[in-house]
């Protein structure tokens, strides 16, 4: 068996020692430089991001105030816009019942070539809280060149069907609730007022208001049963 003597140098080894070292030295220089450079990339980065954000937060509540006070002012102009309607809706009523009002004391006052006597100039009809209970107005004037007073009574009559036959309903202590007997004693006008009970799935459908004056001949008109 042959043998083969390998000689070591020691300097030789001792070489790629310190050779390896300086590589690992070198590689860990150039990791902590590019590590501290990534690091300082990302802070920058970072600050540029939060700064976008701040940037963006404060655009943010900026156009969210502008909203708000968007809507505050839509808000106060419909209302605005709703108040005036209503109160033309309001002043609108008042002209009609003005104008209404003129027209009834002209109607009062001018006699011309109207017959003179009592007349029944409108008939007014409401709904109460309490079923076929109704409230009702009469309005009862006097067409005449001297006015005086006058007196007397009214019979109120309502027209309608009950279980399938014509019926009618007296305004009388049976039917009144309040408001009987219906008396007259005015000189240019008058308005009664009172409230009939009418029977059970009773449908009325017109009235007959009947005027009796004192000593004198009856008047009397008809009117549509209109709530």
């Amino acid at each position: 068996m042959l043998y083969q003597v390998v000689h070591r140098k020691p300097m030789h080894i001792f070489k790629k020692v310190l050779l390896a070292i300086a590589l690992m030295a070198v590689s860990l220089a150039v990791g902590l430089v590019v590590g501290q450079w990534s690091g300082k990339e990302a802070v920058l980065q970072n600050g540029a991001l939060l700064q976008r954000l701040n940037a963006l937060e404060g655009l943010q509540q900026s156009l969210e105030r502008e909203l708000a006070a968007s809507k505050l002012a839509a808000d106060v102009q419909e209302q605005a816009a709703q108040e005036l309607q209503q109160r033309l809706t309001q002043l609108l009523g008042e002209k009609v019942e003005l104008e209404n009002a003129v027209s009834f004391y002209r109607d009062l006052m001018e006699v011309g070539a109207k017959r003179e006597g009592l007349r029944v100039a409108s008939f007014t009809v409401l709904a109460t809280n309490t079923p076929q209970i109704f409230q009702f107005s009469i309005l009862v004037t006097q067409i005449a060149e001297k006015r005086k007073y006058v007196a007397g009574d009214i019979q109120l009559k309502v027209i309608g069907i009950l279980q399938g036959g014509r019926q009618e309903v007296i305004f009388d202590a049976k039917n009144a609730v309040v408001g009987f007997p219906l008396k007259l004693r005015f000189k240019y006008f008058q308005d009664l007022v009172g409230q009939i009970r009418l029977p059970p799935d009773f449908i009325p459908e017109r009235v007959s208001i009947s005027v009796q004056q004192n000593g004198k001949k009856t008047t009397g008109a008809d009117f549509e049963w209109s709530l």
